[in-house]
């Protein structure tokens, strides 16, 4: 909702980072619909460099503080801050 630009893939699955926040970091190159008739989830979720949450007020995610990685993606209830900037808090 945010950018008018995000392509309509009608009849695909639709962008999951889309539907949580109203954007999408793929932007054109994203293959999955953006349908432009949705409230996000979440409006103004600040996503990291890799289009994961950003939730300072929360714990960091087990996952990405291990691997680096976020099996649950966009809709993880978990921070996602780097170690970096965790550590100036």
């Amino acid at each position: 909702m945010s950018d008018k630009k995000l392509p309509e893939h009608p009849g695909k699955r639709e962008c999951g980072t889309y539907l949580i926040t109203g954007n999408c970091n793929l932007k054109k190159r994203c293959k999955y619909h953006q349908p432009k008739n949705i409230t996000p989830i979440e409006p103004g979720l600040t996503l990291n460099e890799n289009g994961l949450p950003l939730r300072p007020n929360k714990a960091i995610c087990p996952h990405f503080s291990r691997f680096g990685l976020c099996k649950s993606g966009p809709t993880c209830k978990f921070d996602h801050s780097s170690s970096s900037s965790r550590s100036k808090l």
